[in-house]
């Protein structure tokens, strides 16, 4: 209420009690208005000294990851498709069966070549059992003893034609008889020669036959297996190329499904040339059976793994060396094609200087925090950072160690403005001054 507006209320014969209550609430409100427009008062900051500590020397390097085995389902035998026995996208063991053929017909394959095999046995054992070759032993006895006999009836009767006590055609028809006789023993020698030669190749030829048999037996029984295709590998499963009903082809063309293990899952990244001749000598072993992997999202992966096989050359396109590490996988959670980073020690920074992570903020494309001198205002300093190191970041150039750093680097604060310090206590987190 203006002090003229109060005027008139006097003049008009106001209360004195009612006149001072007026006057004290304009005086409280133009108090209230001045007091709102004074100065700002002075901010007051978190603070905190950076640390000075030795410190792993960790390389971040992209990687991927892969299946350590990727295995193609794909029909060795033809046939209608008449089962489909997994869901897609789902994890199957080892020997699990994926797809089923129609198997009449191999069962027909089966039970012809069966029957073809005990053809070819028992042709077998009937050329065991064959006689030809002792007939023919037998006629070449027959025939040497006629011979025998031959020979003493010439023997006889030759002195007896000298002395002309026989006629001679008798002698003539002796040696006749007796050169008959000898090619008879030839004639059944050749016979015994030929008949041992025919049964050996009999014998040879029934034996070929069963084994021939019984190798199409196998082949048949073996493409009836086939029609039931399993599992080659555990592991992650994809979509059904086919669908049950589809006429399957053999070989190449007829994909069903693929298989890719997960569990472990390689992770391959790779190491410049100059890291690789850096570090070579002095990387520790036990670190490479512990490798820190880094998810796409920055989370960290709850399985260590270890390093596998290096690459044989330097690609001459990037410049780099792979290395493959393996990680255990037992949820299924790394997926081929993935991305991380994997972290890899490769030495000690000694004296680092370190500062808490919410102190850093980006300034013109680099990191920067806030300091505060010996005037206690705000100074803006850029820094260069490598990395991380138990929640804070690793200061390589900008920082020496006896700055004062404002631990909160998102503040609206702007170089040159006054600010009130303060540290936490260590023990109860409470601020000083």
């Amino acid at each position: 209420m203006s002090l003229l507006r109060i005027c008139r209320l006097c003049a008009v014969g106001l209360p004195l009690m009612a006149f001072w209550i007026i006057l004290s609430a304009g005086c409280a409100k133009l108090g209230s208005q001045a007091a709102g427009s004074a100065a700002p008062t002075t901010p007051v900051v978190t603070v905190t000294a950076p640390e000075r500590q030795d410190v792993p020397i960790i390389e971040e390097l992209p990687a991927r990851m892969e299946a350590v085995a990727t295995v193609e389902i794909r029909a060795n035998v033809e046939g209608r498709l008449t089962d489909v026995s997994f869901k897609e996208g789902n994890m199957v063991q080892k020997g699990q069966m994926l797809f089923r053929i129609d198997p009449r017909r191999y069962d027909a394959a089966v039970q012809t070549a069966q029957a073809a095999v005990d053809k070819a046995q028992a042709d077998l054992e009937m050329a065991r059992e064959q006689q030809r070759l002792v007939n023919a032993q037998s006629a070449l006895r027959q025939a040497e003893a006629n011979l025998l006999k031959c020979n003493q009836d010439l023997e006889r009767l030759k002195p007896l034609a000298a002395r002309k006590a026989v006629p001679q055609r008798d002698l003539e028809t002796a040696i006749a008889a007796q050169s008959s006789a000898a090619a008879a023993v030839e004639d059944a020698r050749a016979t015994v020669r030929t008949t041992t030669v025919a049964d050996r190749m009999g014998l040879r030829q029934a034996q070929a036959n069963l084994t021939a048999s019984k190798a199409a037996f196998q082949t048949a029984e073996m493409d009836r297996a086939e029609t039931e295709i399993h599992a080659p590998i555990g592991g992650l499963i994809g979509r059904a190329d086919v669908s049950a009903g589809n006429y399957i082809a053999r070989g190449e063309s007829s994909r069903l499904a693929t298989i890719s293990q997960l569990d472990p899952v390689n992770v391959v990244f790779g190491i410049s040339e100059t890291l690789y001749l850096h570090t070579v000598n002095k990387i520790d072993r036990a670190e490479l059976a512990r490798l820190e992997l880094l998810l796409s999202d920055s989370s960290i992966y709850p399985f260590r793994g270890k390093y596998r096989n290096i690459g044989r050359a330097v690609d001459e396109k990037t410049g780099t060396l792979l290395i493959v590490a393996q990680f255990p996988n037992p949820k299924g959670i790394l997926l081929p094609g993935m991305t991380g980073r994997v972290r890899l020690n490769v030495g000690t920074r000694p004296g680092a200087v370190l500062v808490p992570k919410q102190a850093l903020f980006d300034a013109s494309g680099s990191k920067a925090v806030y300091i505060v001198n010996p005037e206690h205002k705000v100074a803006v300093r850029n820094i260069t950072t490598a990395g991380s190191y138990q929640g804070k970041g690793i200061v390589t150039a900008g920082l020496d160690g006896t700055e004062t750093v404002i631990a909160d680097g998102s503040l609206k604060l702007h170089p040159g403005q006054s600010v009130v310090p303060q540290t936490p206590r260590p023990e109860t987190g409470q601020l000083v001054r």
